[in-house]
């Protein structure tokens, strides 16, 4: 049982981390700025449905095409682990000004802008499309523990769309300086998991004694 709940905390708040749905809520408001309130509720709505097929798909078959492409798991959450490691340092040391940076425009319509740019890239974006894949390695985990992962993401995902729905309110309340608060905290942590996920590869890599 302490396995389960273990497994369950390190899923919610490595995707939380990763998919950061404090900090997207910037890209949601600009993404949407151009449409009416009804239509970004629904653009909210489409895009986190979106999102979760395209991280399922990515879940479910990631690993299938490493293999077919000849590239070890274990080079993959290497790789991934650095990947990640990066991105996380960009949330903590990065661009204050990121957001009003951004190439994204409103595409005018709930259903455009609900698959891009809010499903993909914002949510679904290659970060995100990396860590379900390792997060569902069949190697390490078992068809039970990687379906407790698909639901963690529907609630990590669900809780992001409540942030998007009370988005007008949300920002107005903690302003800008807030949001750029909570991205390094969660940046540092994402850094943690990051250099996590690099060890444990090492350790199988190399046949170490687990730390």
């Amino acid at each position: 049982m302490l396995d389960d709940q273990n497994l369950i905390v390190n899923q919610f708040f490595t995707l939380w981390a990763m998919l950061d749905p404090i900090s997207h809520l910037t890209l949601f408001l600009g993404a949407t700025s151009e449409l009416e309130r009804a239509d970004r509720r629904r653009a909210a709505v489409m895009a986190v449905v979106f999102a979760f097929f395209i991280l399922l798909f990515f879940g479910i078959a990631g690993q299938f095409v490493l293999h077919a492409m000849g590239i070890s798991l274990i080079s993959f959450q290497i790789a991934g682990g650095i990947i990640l490691l990066l991105f996380s340092l960009t949330m903590v040391l990065g661009e204050p000004h990121a957001a009003a940076k951004s190439p994204l425009e409103p595409a005018g319509t709930a259903l455009s802008t609900a698959i891009y740019p809010l499903a993909t890239p914002i949510i679904a974006g290659p970060g995100a499309m990396l860590a379900i894949i390792i997060l569902t390695d069949n190697n390490r985990f078992t068809i039970p523990e990687q379906t407790v992962t698909f639901a963690v993401l529907g609630v990590v995902l669900a809780m992001m769309l409540v942030i998007f729905l009370l988005g007008d309110g949300i920002g107005r309340l903690i302003g800008r300086g807030g949001t750029n608060v909570l991205r390094r905290i969660m940046g540092v942590i994402l850094a943690a998991l990051s250099v996590n996920l690099i060890i444990n590869a090492f350790v199988e890599w190399l046949h170490l004694p687990a730390a």
